[in-house]
């Protein structure tokens, strides 16, 4: 396409709205925007994977904190509330994303919540 044919065609029209558009005072930028929406559709999947990996970092502490507990090791409030924030954020990325494993930290974040209560009933966090 020639650019002619792109002028008369409605497209140059196009172009030259959205340019004096971009240049006005306004805060209004289609190109920006324009830019943006394909800079994410190009990155969907990169962010999918840190999404993942980070699913995956909190998943290692669930478990590890649960190893812990196993070991009778006692943990501050501050701690048990750090691991219980962790357990919203991999359970609400398992929920959005169904094909992640999800069985693997089930009882370790059942035995979890349940020693936070006891512990909250009891009085009985690391001082």
């Amino acid at each position: 396409m020639s650019l002619n044919e792109i002028i008369t065609s409605g497209g140059g029209v196009l172009f030259i709205l959205l340019t004096i558009i971009q240049l006005a005072p306004i805060k209004v930028n289609p190109w920006s925007k324009i830019a943006r929406a394909i800079g994410r559709a190009m990155n969907v999947e990169i962010m999918d994977k840190l999404n993942e990996s980070e699913a995956t970092d909190a998943r290692y502490r669930i478990l590890r904190f649960d190893d812990e507990i196993r070991h009778h090791v006692k943990h501050t409030e501050e701690h048990f509330n750090q691991i219980l924030g962790d357990i919203d954020e991999y359970e609400r990325y398992c929920s959005t994303h169904p094909n992640y494993k999800n069985s693997k930290a089930v009882l370790a974040i059942e035995n979890t919540r349940r020693t936070y209560e006891r512990c909250r009933r009891e009085n009985s966090f690391l001082v």
